[in-house]
């Protein structure tokens, strides 16, 4: 097989590429055509008749059998073969900024919207800037952790990244206690088996390096299946953060390697005490602050640009100061209720 093309990326081996029956038997049949001109000339009969017909089909069936058996994939259906196969031959794509001054384009957005996280968005640039520097495709950034109090927009910044960098995301939600089994998929001895978010992710979207968002990992827990055996978030998710053990990573559930060390974690945490230690390991720590009234105005005033009712948008602004001064703070939440309250079109009541 040709090497893949630059912004390609290899993330099953290429040995499941297994043919289908059907191009099995035409290789055959091409073979039993060839053979039989070399013996008897252009003139000899060239389709074969219905018990070679047969013959060349239980040889094309054995050999798929064989093949799908050495590639590991008998066990699956054939729907379920087909993308894995499908990613074997095409590789999968690394999305993102391809320049500098793309990269310079999407951070000036992020801070354009998100002033609060300037912190975190010059980190990006400058993890992104590198990789480019070094001649790397498609986005690529280390795991890192956003640690705040609820309502500053952690998880929207997340998505945001995601969108701005034309990357598929994906929302994983710790609170309902099987994050683990999510990321990192299960087998059987649970109450379903299914590939992890980040592999069924790559199977439906064909791009290597998607944006995992995985919300309040400080409240992981621990789930436990029928048989008694258990899974963590912290147990599933160390495997994939560290970049060696990812790109070698067995899927439960497909039961051959995939190389996933190319998605992107984003990770939000409330407290930081509550974040297992290997975790915070393995991760760039980002401690932010609840909005303040300049942050807070700042990012009403982006939203509400284009309206034109002054008066307004001076009462919002003077409300959004009175509201971060309180000890509770402010939520982003409320801040879009505000502008969306303000944005709307006045209905005709002249009818």
């Amino acid at each position: 097989m040709a090497d893949l093309p630059k912004g390609q990326m290899a993330v099953v081996p290429r040995s499941v590429s297994v043919p289908s029956v059907e191009q099995i038997e035409a290789r055959f049949t091409k073979f039993r055509q060839d053979l039989l001109t070399r013996r008897h000339g252009k003139d000899a009969t060239r389709q074969p008749d219905f018990n070679a017909e047969r013959r060349i089909r239980r040889r094309a069936e054995a050999v798929h059998n064989r093949l799908l058996r050495k590639a590991g994939l008998q066990s699956l259906k054939r729907d379920q073969r087909a993308p894995i196969i499908e990613l074997a031959r095409s590789g999968a794509q690394l999305l993102g900024p391809t320049t500098s001054d793309a990269v310079y384009e999407l951070v000036a957005r992020l801070h354009a919207e998100s002033g609060w996280m300037r912190e975190v968005s010059t980190w990006i640039m400058q993890q992104m800037l590198r990789h480019l520097a070094a001649g790397g495709h498609g986005f690529a950034i280390p795991p890192f952790i956003l640690i705040g109090p609820p309502g500053i927009g952690k998880s929207h910044y997340a998505r945001r990244l995601a969108e701005l960098a034309g990357l598929p995301a994906r929302m994983i939600d710790v609170g309902g206690g099987t994050a683990g089994f999510r990321i990192s998929g299960t087998e059987k001895g649970w109450g379903s088996e299914q590939p992890g978010i980040p592999v069924e992710t790559i199977l439906a979207t064909r791009v290597a390096n998607p944006v995992m968002v995985v919300d309040e990992v400080d409240k992981a827990g621990t789930a436990y299946s029928t048989s008694g055996a258990s899974t963590s978030l912290t147990t599933s998710l160390l495997q994939l953060l560290e970049s060696s053990s990812a790109r070698h990573f067995e899927c439960p559930f497909y039961r051959i390697p995939f190389n996933l060390s190319r998605v992107c974690w984003i990770m939000t945490a409330n407290e930081p005490a509550d974040i297992p230690a290997p975790l915070r390991d393995r991760a760039r720590l980002f401690i932010l602050e609840k909005l303040t009234a300049v942050d807070a105005i700042a990012h009403f005033d982006e939203l509400t640009a284009d309206c034109e009712d002054e008066q307004g948008r001076a009462r919002c602004r003077d409300f959004i100061e009175r509201m971060v001064a309180r000890p509770e703070g402010l939520s982003l939440r409320r801040i879009r209720q505000l502008a969306d309250a303000l944005n709307a079109p006045i209905p005709d009541v002249t009818h």
